[in-house]
C-alpha cells in the first residue's frame, strides 16, 4: 500500500496539471468565478454582523469570534468547493453516460480516480478568504495560538474535510443504485451550510447527530474551539476515528454499489 503512494501522487499531479491548463484556456470565466466566489465569501461576515447589530452573543459567540468561526467553515467548504464538488457533480454523469467503464478499467483505486479528477481553482479562493478572516478574528482577540493549538486546528480541519467528503461521496454513490440523480450533489451542498452556525446552538438529539454521529454542525465549530483553546482534548481523537470511519465506510459503500453496476457495454 505505502509503495503505492507515489504512483497516486503522480496521478495527482496530472490531474491538477490537466485542470490548471483547462483554467488557462478559459481565463475570463475562472477571473469571473474567481470574483463571484470572493464576493460571496465576504458576504458570509456581512450577514454576521447583521445578527450582531441586535444581540452580543450567540450561544456563547461574539462578533469577534464569529470571524475565526466563519473563516474556518470558508477553509473547509472552500476546500470542498474546490477538491470535491466537480467530482461529485460529474459521477452521475459518468454513470449516465456509461463513461465510469473506462474509469474501472484503470490500474488505480475507482474511487481515488474519480474523486480527483477535477478540481475548480476558482472556488479555492474560499478557502483563502477564510484564511483571512481567521487572522482579523485572533487579532481583533489579541490572541496568538501556541503550537498545541494550532496543530489541533489542523488536525479538526483535517477530519472536518475528511468526514465531508466521504458523507457526499456516499450520497452520489447512489447514482449506481438509481441512475439519474443529478442533484444530490447541490442538495448536500446545502446540507453542510448547516455548518456555518455554532455547532452549540443545535440541542438534544439533532445536536447530538450532527456532531458526534454526522459532524456537519461541528465543521467549523470544533477547528475554532481547538484554536480558541476551548475544545475539549478527548474530542480530537474521537473526530479522527470517526472521520477515519466514514471513509472506510464510503470505501465499502462504493465496492458493494459497484456490484450494481451495470456498464454501457452490458
Amino acid at each position: 500500500m505505502l509503495l503505492a503512494i507515489p504512483r497516486y501522487g503522480r496521478v495527482w499531479r496530472a490531474c491538477l496539471r490537466n485542470c490548471f491548463a483547462r483554467e488557462l484556456e478559459f481565463r475570463s470565466s475562472f477571473v469571473l468565478t474567481a470574483i463571484s466566489t470572493l464576493f460571496s465569501s465576504m458576504f458570509s461576515i456581512v450577514l454576521a454582523a447583521q445578527v450582531f447589530a441586535n444581540v452580543q452573543q450567540v450561544a456563547g459567540w461574539d462578533f469577534d469570534r464569529m470571524f475565526i468561526l466563519t473563516g474556518s467553515f470558508l477553509i473547509v467548504r472552500g476546500l470542498c468547493a474546490g477538491l470535491c464538488q466537480p467530482n461529485m457533480q460529474k459521477l452521475s454523469e459518468l454513470v449516465n453516460k456509461g463513461e465510469l467503464d473506462f474509469v474501472l478499467v484503470r490500474p488505480i483505486s475507482s474511487q481515488f480516480l474519480v474523486s480527483i479528477r477535477y478540481v475548480n481553482f476558482g472556488a479555492l479562493i474560499t478557502a483563502v478568504v477564510g484564511v483571512a478572516y481567521v487572522l482579523i478574528g485572533l487579532a481583533r482577540l489579541n490572541l496568538t495560538p501556541g503550537v498545541e493549538a494550532t496543530v489541533a486546528y489542523g488536525v479538526t480541519l483535517a477530519t472536518a474535510f475528511v468526514s465531508i467528503y466521504a458523507l457526499w461521496f456516499m450520497s452520489v454513490t447512489l447514482s449506481l443504485w438509481t441512475g439519474r440523480i443529478n442533484n444530490i450533489s447541490s442538495l448536500f451542498d446545502a446540507v453542510v451550510i448547516m455548518g456555518r452556525m455554532p455547532a452549540d446552538v443545535y440541542r438534544g438529539v439533532v445536536g447530538v447527530l450532527l456532531t458526534l454521529v454526522l459532524p456537519i454542525a461541528a465543521i467549523a465549530t470544533l477547528p475554532a474551539k481547538a484554536l480558541l483553546g476551548v475544545l475539549e482534548p478527548a474530542i480530537i481523537p474521537y473526530q479522527m476515528v470517526l472521520s477515519a470511519a466514514l471513509l472506510w465506510a464510503s470505501h465499502r459503500f462504493w465496492n458493494f454499489s459497484l456490484r450494481r453496476y451495470t456498464s454501457a457495454s452490458s
